[in-house]
């Protein structure tokens, strides 16, 4: 069984007293929508929890957030599980476009397969967005993406999403990696300031 399966399963099984099927139904499709990364799991624990506290039990939310995070943390640290790109931190202003508005924010971390961007109001999992990176003096590209994830007050990034780059052509992908490549030989810039949508 997949790790979101197990997932939805210790969600059902922990609320299927005490919730409605409506409520577990949308619990269990936070799980769905998140992408299959630790940081991303754990998000969508997370925001499974808060609506838990709000809506049935507090002690009840820590009890099932606790079972789902150490269910992440052990399928996270088996052997072989591993990011498909190589990803650098960095401190780079990018515009994000969603639904025809334009945003200036900052990256925490890029690499070629997608980046996260700091906002203390990230967009909606699933979020289709438009990302203009500029590279070096007057280069940049422009790359189509999805919100893959989204993070507010736990771990250690700050507030923000994962942006998973789509229908990226082959010479952008070259790009994208000779950028990440050449910008791991620079020293990690500062914490980018606050600037949200």
């Amino acid at each position: 069984m997949d790790i979101k399966s197990d997932l939805k399963n210790i969600i059902s099984e922990n609320l299927a007293k005490t919730a409605s099927s409506i409520f577990i139904n949308k619990s269990m499709s936070i799980i769905d929508e998140s992408a299959e990364t630790k940081e991303s799991l754990l998000a969508a624990a997370d925001r499974v929890s808060k609506r838990i506290a709000l809506f049935i039990d507090t002690d009840m939310a820590i009890k099932i957030f606790d079972i789902l995070r150490l269910e992440i943390e052990n399928r996270e640290l088996q052997p072989g599980v591993r990011r498909k790109h190589v990803r650098i931190a960095m401190c780079n202003k990018v515009y994000v476009t969603h639904n025809g508005l334009a945003y200036e924010l900052y990256t925490v971390n890029v690499s070629a397969g997608g980046m996260y961007i700091q906002t203390n109001e990230p967009l909606s999992v699933g979020s289709k967005v438009e990302i203009s990176l500029s590279l070096k003096a007057g280069s940049h590209l422009c790359l189509k993406g999805v919100v893959a994830n989204t993070q507010f007050e736990i771990g250690k990034l700050p507030p923000g999403m994962g942006i998973e780059f789509k229908e990226v052509r082959d010479d952008e992908r070259k790009m994208l990696r000779d950028f990440v490549k050449r910008a791991q030989d620079i020293p990690e810039s500062k914490e980018a300031p606050a600037i949200n949508p």
